[in-house]
């Protein structure tokens, strides 16, 4: 539970305030309330005191020395104080009765509290940041504003009495524009946090009082927390609810996605915010762009880095010190994370050129902390950049299976499993099966079973020698054979499927059908056979119940 303070106590009662004596230490209040009913009682600094006038007068006068933190609130009338009142007290002097002061204290002092424990509810049962925000606006009854590190909108509630054209703006576009956010950085600041971490102004654009709190991760900013009120004038209550409120912010961000506030935050923004298509247009980009300065010029490569949950887990991921090595490997490139995994966008120079980098260096670093890496097809647009993210996502899942050893993946080097694997959901889907073999060559089917039959590898010398380009004697070399056995061997295979290589299209049939089997065994760890024998037997089974 948060502790309300002495700014919030006097909000609460200032119609009934004669006179505010501040002392030295804070309020804690831990305790809660109680009466001063005579003046010999001892006091503690966890307890908020309310007493008659003349019994706290009587009680200071035999007590000079007491404890920093201790707080008094006088009823009915001034105090006579003496002349040497000790520093560490502070003391409120109203003109309110005794029961009735004590009992609207208790009363706000229970509706903070109430409301105080829901915030920390919905922060701890992820309850959303909308739901944070729409919760808070019932204590401070102001326009609340949530924006990550690029401006665009995380959460917001608009309160219907504050107008105010930056929120307006954000709430038009999702997003506040450059010009605009020039216009926020050069307000002048009535007053800052001793580290800048809040600057309070009065708005040139509407004359609001606005206050903003900064909330950053390991010195990286990571969100705005603004509160418009619908006032030019300064209130230490709403400025200490701000506070209040950015905590929760925080800890709910912090809570629910830590890792990924580590690297660039303002291009982990944008990032995050292209790969959700939360930037509805190339204006918005644009905008965006300005505020952070972006490796890529004209072309770029994704490459996306993830260090997969083991049985027997190895060192903590250390983000920062991994993005640190990664920038001397990519020295032209712009490094998030995102949901748990590394993220990054290298400046590439011609678009047709591979990626050139050391791979040694970043195999090292992966092999360390059991990580994979992939890279994705080369982009001009940012706006293709979901896309791009979804192709690496995949490619790294499909070859951490189908090639666990290796820890470098390529896209291209995967597509072709994953247009498979989209035509298998396809299939599930529309033909209630996870068999794949209505995709492939009939021709290769019967090589399939020709190898299944004599214990030969057809299969696999047809598709070395079709990804060979037809060269027999580098297809011989990569299977470790003779040139005249791989002639051979070639020989058989058309014999088998009754059919000539040389014709193009039956090469890439035959090449396409070979990657499926080999995305059946080596990803779905399936024999194509069985399941076509499988799938024939039910059909047969209905067949007999239908009759």
């Amino acid at each position: 539970m948060s502790l309300f303070t002495s700014t919030m106590l006097q909000a609460w009662i200032k119609d009934l305030i004669i006179n505010v004596r501040t002392g030295q230490g804070n309020l804690s209040c831990s305790g809660g309330i109680m009466l001063m009913t005579n003046p010999d009682m001892l006091l503690s600094p966890e307890y908020l005191y309310i007493g008659e006038a003349d019994t706290i007068s009587e009680f200071l006068l035999q007590n000079p020395d007491i404890q920093p933190g201790t707080f008094l609130i006088s009823a009915g009338d001034l105090c006579l104080l003496p002349d040497s009142v000790s520093e560490n007290l502070t003391i409120i002097e109203t003109n309110q009765e005794l029961l009735s002061l004590y009992n609207r204290l208790h009363e706000h002092l229970h509706r903070f509290r109430v409301w105080d424990e829901e915030l920390h509810h919905i922060v701890y049962t992820n309850g959303g940041l909308q739901k944070l925000l729409e919760y808070a606006y019932q204590e401070l009854h102001a326009t609340i504003l949530l924006l990550n590190s690029g401006y665009k909108h995380i959460a917001s509630v608009y309160d219907p009495d504050t107008h105010d054209p930056t929120a307006d703006e954000l709430r038009e576009n999702g997003y506040q524009s450059y010009d605009t956010i020039q216009t926020i950085h050069h307000e002048p600041a009535i007053r800052w946090g001793e580290h800048r971490e809040y600057a309070e102004y009065i708005s040139s654009l509407s004359g609001n009082y606005t206050i903003v709190r900064l909330i950053h991760y390991h010195d990286e900013l990571v969100a705005r927390l603004c509160v418009i009120l619908n006032s030019s004038e300064a209130n230490p209550y709403y400025s200490d609810l701000n506070e209040l409120l950015s905590n929760y912010v925080a800890e709910y961000l912090f809570n629910n996605q830590s890792s990924d506030y580590s690297g660039n935050s303002q291009f982990g923004a944008l990032a995050a915010d292209l790969i959700e298509c939360r930037i509805a247009s190339e204006e918005e980009l644009q905008q965006r762009l300005k505020q952070i300065k972006l490796a890529t010029r004209r072309y770029y490569h994704a490459m996306l880095i993830a260090f997969p949950a083991t049985e027997h887990p190895g060192p903590t991921i250390p983000w920062n010190y991994i993005i640190n090595q990664l920038e001397y490997i990519f020295p032209f490139s712009n490094i998030t994370t995102y949901k748990g995994e590394i993220f990054l966008i290298i400046r590439k120079m011609k678009r047709r050129s591979r990626l050139s980098f050391n791979e040694d260096a970043l195999s090292r670093i992966l092999e360390s902390y059991h990580g994979y890496a992939c890279v994705g097809n080369a982009s001009e647009f940012l706006m293709s950049l979901p896309p791009v993210y979804h192709q690496c996502h995949e490619a790294l899942r499909i070859g951490q299976i189908m090639n666990p050893k290796q820890r470098i993946f390529y896209y291209e080097d995967y597509s072709i499993y994953h247009i498979i694997e989209l035509a298998a959901e396809t299939s599930r889907q529309k033909l209630g099966s996870r068999n794949l073999v209505h995709l492939c060559n009939n021709e290769l089917i019967a090589l399939v079973l020709y190898d299944k039959k004599y214990h030969t590898n057809l299969v696999e010398v047809l598709q070395t020698y079709l990804l060979h380009e037809r060269n027999t004697s580098e297809a011989a070399k990569a299977l470790f054979i003779h040139r005249n056995t791989m002639l051979n061997k070639i020989h058989k295979i058309e014999e088998v499927i009754d059919s000539s290589l040389d014709d193009p299209k039956l090469r890439e049939r035959l090449l396409f059908s070979c990657r499926v089997i080999e995305y059946m065994s080596r990803y779905c760890h399936e024999d194509i056979l069985v399941l076509k024998r499988n799938l024939e037997k039910e059909k047969t089974n209905t067949t007999i119940k239908s009759d």
